[in-house]
């Protein structure tokens, strides 16, 4: 790749005399200083510290600027003749760049001798991923999982393990921290190692493959011990193996509404059954959000339990799900004692906000506290053949609206917004329709009644121009007579 960021030219592509050129050399960005302005016959290529991405030329534009006029000035050069290094850091600092001048030295070569490519760290390279990741990742999914907890996993490995060692690394982490975490930082790590060896940077993925068989040692019930993050992954939204059968659902709820310690979880996992809503929003959801005269809920809000918050829902919109007078949903709603706007629907057993943490420990026990979860007890009571998490609620809603009810997808896209297949554009026009179509009622009976609704309709219009014509008529014969 031959990029010159500066325009001084000559026809044949080539930088006038005495012009510094800033571009990319052996897998990182270098300034290529001219022959002339210092002692000896070797072209001087010092790195920049800008990071090979995209949009690095705006930057290495704006430097290479300044250093012209530096150079111009004679404040590159000492009064020795040779390059001023401690003038050249200086200006690094002023744009926020650190070049590894120790590296740097040793990039002095003639032109058709390539410098040694300088060695990335693991956060170095870290840190380019997530510059890379910041345009397709939500901002807050970007800085609290990918610039925080993702990052200090990997610096705490680092420093305890005072190597950069993938393997130590690794195994450092699956014993100190969370496995479903550690899983997800060496996954995106071997990305970030991947994106640079397609950019060229470096040669080899040593983190790849160590998420292999992390996590995949199951307990005789069928769900992992160290199961503590509900995934909010719709990836897999429509895979029926994922979700549980209507009549599976309908048993789980059964049993939950007359366990004898933890029945109070009844009405958390029904509303999350039979809306298909996440965890964080089931969680989030205020009793000014019911809607009674409009028979409809507004999710616009999550839980956060890392930062025990309340913050905007996952895709920052705000959805509408119906919820008919008299129906299922509604019923549940009224059978909650309703308290202030700004409080919670559903409480823990303590009248607090839901802890994410205690609900899953109630769904899927703890075995190092022999304590066998809800599903744990349905399967050892050969109820249920498979385990689930608690996230696959949404799943087996969605499933159920669409293979048994046979419901459009874009309607159940409208009330769970599971996919990106809707544009924004018709978004609203869709949610408005999904609005006013009930789903406890099957795709058919709900068309039946929508047509039966439009039929008495067109008859009450039929009926009110009939007895317009019969008023029309009795005037005439009475204007006549």
């Amino acid at each position: 790749m031959s990029i010159m960021v500066n325009s001084n030219k000559t026809p044949t592509g080539k930088a006038k005399k005495g012009q510094i050129v800033i571009r990319p050399d052996s897998g990182s960005i270098k300034a290529c200083f001219p022959r002339t302005h210092f002692a000896g016959d070797k072209q001087l290529k010092l790195g920049t510290g800008i990071s090979l991405i995209e949009g690095w030329e705006s930057t290495a534009s704006k430097l290479q600027r300044r250093l012209q006029i530096e150079l111009e000035d004679g404040k590159l050069a000492t009064q020795e003749g040779t390059f001023n290094f401690d003038r050249y850091r200086e200006i690094l600092e002023e744009y926020g760049l650190r070049a590894k001048l120790r590296l740097v030295k040793s990039a002095v070569s003639s032109d058709d001798q390539l410098p040694p490519k300088p060695k990335l760290s693991i956060l170095e390279i870290w840190d380019m991923y997530c510059e890379y990741r910041k345009h397709d990742l939500a901002e807050t999914t970007l800085r609290q999982d990918y610039q925080s907890i993702y990052k200090n996993f990997l610096n705490s490995a680092i420093e305890a393990t005072k190597s950069e060692d993938a393997l130590k690394i690794r195994n450092w982490l699956l014993e100190n921290r969370n496995i479903c975490t550690v899983k997800k930082v060496l996954s995106a790590t071997s990305k970030a190692y991947e994106l640079l060896i397609h950019q060229k940077l470096i040669s080899h993925n040593p983190f790849n493959g160590l998420v292999f068989d992390i996590g995949k040692t199951l307990g005789s019930q069928g769900y992992t011990a160290d199961e503590k993050e509900d995934d909010e992954d719709d990836s897999d939204i429509l895979d029926i193996v994922k979700a549980y059968k209507w009549d599976e659902v309908q048993l789980i709820l059964d049993y939950v509404k007359n366990h004898p310690t933890r029945c109070h979880w009844y009405g958390f996992i029904k509303f999350k059954f039979i809306t298909g809503v996440r965890t964080g929003e089931a969680i989030g959801l205020w009793w000014k959000d019911v809607k009674w005269e409009n028979e409809c809920l507004i999710i616009q809000r999550t839980y956060n339990s890392r930062i025990k918050k309340f913050k905007p829902t996952k895709n920052e919109t705000i959805r509408r799900f119906p919820m008919p007078k008299d129906g299922e949903l509604w019923n549940l709603l009224k059978s909650i004692s309703q308290g202030e706007p700004n409080e919670v629907v559903f409480k823990s057993k303590r009248g607090k906000t839901i802890d994410p943490d205690v609900f899953r420990v109630a769904w899927h026990g703890r075995e190092d506290k022999n304590d066998v979860g809800l599903i744990p007890q349905l399967i050892e009571q050969g109820k249920l053949t498979k385990y689930l998490r608690p996230y696959n609620t949404r799943h087996s809603f969605i499933t159920h609206q669409i293979f048994d009810l046979g419901r459009d997808g874009k309607i159940v896209n409208a009330w769970c917004e599971h996919s990106q297949e809707v544009s924004r554009k018709h978004y609203q026009d869709i949610a408005d329709r999904a609005s006013h179509i009930n789903p406890e009622l099957p795709a058919t009976t709900t068309q039946q009644v929508q047509q039966q609704s439009r039929m008495e309709q067109l008859e009450e219009q039929l009926r009110q121009q009939q007895e317009m014509i019969e008023r029309l008529l009795q005037d005439r014969d009475n204007f006549k007579s």
